[in-house]
């Protein structure tokens, strides 16, 4: 039993000796980060959006008795998208209108009684006040009840004016009547509908979206210390702004945006008029940003790049440490780094695919 268990051991000792000698420290070789100037410029890809866009809300609920546009069709700000059903409160309408009809008419049919105006006597003025009736003025005056024009004894003899809580409640179904239809409140391009499989809106929800082509926009994060060169050159006029997709040009501006990154990045948006509707909203386009401005970067080879924004370097005791970079463009098969390295860095050029951090390297 011992013997089985030392030969074990043995095999188990052989095998590791084995294995940590059969190529687990990759081979790899460095270059040193050196701080250059180099003119700055930003190449990347992006994917324009509408700078205007404008979901359509109704106020009604309810089913719809008209269609909605499709994706794609072009509206005119006030043109009717659809319709909802207003038959309930048509009738509501109706039955107000009859209410308050009835009490106006009521109104207009009450008594009322005036004296001639050039009637000053006291007797006018008693009646008026309320004083003395009608038929004892027309005594004291001697004339005949029915002949005689009375003085105003304020207004419509007793009726009650017309109720303003029905006024209010017609003015609101009339209101709600008009948000039946519902109308575009842009022009644009219908690029979203959310009603045309239920056919039902509902208040407070957005029923379609339209988005207005012209002007597109884009958006990209710069290294914040890089704003000053930013502002500087558009303060100098020296800064290009431009979308391409390889065979058509167009220029742009760039807006800083109000920063929500923290310190190391500053957000920018890129506006481009289109006017003519060349660019496509959602397709990718490449993006340059350059200056004749020259600023402090690191140029290394494209091969050393892991993914989208990732540089392994090596320590003192050969170990691998991740760092993240912001890539600003491409030359000659060199990447132009404005930030996330340091001048000494020894930056891994041919990192094998399942080099990871902490690992041990044998440095070239």
């Amino acid at each position: 039993m011992k013997k089985w268990m030392a030969a074990l051991g043995a095999a188990c000792l052989t095998s590791v000796l084995f294995l940590s000698g059969c190529g687990s420290t990759p081979s790899v070789h460095v270059m040193k980060a050196e701080v250059s100037r180099e003119p700055f410029t930003i190449e990347t890809k992006v994917i324009p959006e509408a700078l205007h866009v404008a979901p359509v809300i109704p106020s009604v609920s309810g089913g719809l008795i008209s269609n909605p546009p499709d994706i794609g069709t072009t509206v005119t700000a006030g043109d009717v998208l659809f319709q909802i059903d207003a038959s309930q409160y048509e009738s509501q309408a109706a039955a107000l209108q009859a209410q308050i009809a009835a009490a106006s008419q009521a109104v207009a049919t009450a008594p009322t009684y005036s004296a001639p105006a050039v009637d000053n006597s006291m007797e006018a003025s008693l009646l008026r006040q309320g004083i003395i009736t009608r038929a004892e003025y027309e005594r004291i005056k001697g004339r005949q009840g029915a002949s005689a024009p009375a003085p105003t004894s304020g207004g419509n003899g007793g009726a009650q004016p017309v109720d303003q809580t029905l006024i209010s409640s017609l003015q609101a179904v009339q209101k709600t009547i008009a948000g039946c239809t519902v109308r575009a409140p842009i022009s644009g391009v219908i690029s979203q509908v959310y009603i045309g499989d239920t056919h039902m809106a509902m208040a407070g929800k957005p029923a379609l979206v339209i988005r207005q082509d012209s002007p597109v926009t884009a958006s990209l994060e710069i290294p914040a210390k890089m704003d000053n060169v930013m502002e500087k050159a558009k303060d100098d006029k020296t800064l290009t702004v431009s979308l391409s997709d390889g065979d058509e040009i167009w220029y742009g501006e760039l807006k800083k945006q109000p920063n929500e990154n923290g310190d190391k990045l500053t957000t920018y948006k890129v506006q481009v008029d289109n006017g003519n509707d060349e660019i496509t909203i959602g397709n990718e386009y490449s993006l340059r940003i350059e200056s004749g401005q020259n600023v402090d970067s690191f140029m290394i080879p494209k091969s050393a790049l892991i993914g989208e924004d990732t540089v392994a370097v090596v320590n003192d005791d050969n170990l691998v440490d991740m760092k993240t970079v912001s890539v600003a463009s491409e030359t000659g098969g060199f990447l132009l780094i404005m930030s996330g390295l340091s001048e000494g860095d020894r930056v891994i050029t041919d990192p094998p695919k399942d080099l990871d951090m902490g690992m041990q390297v044998d440095v070239k």
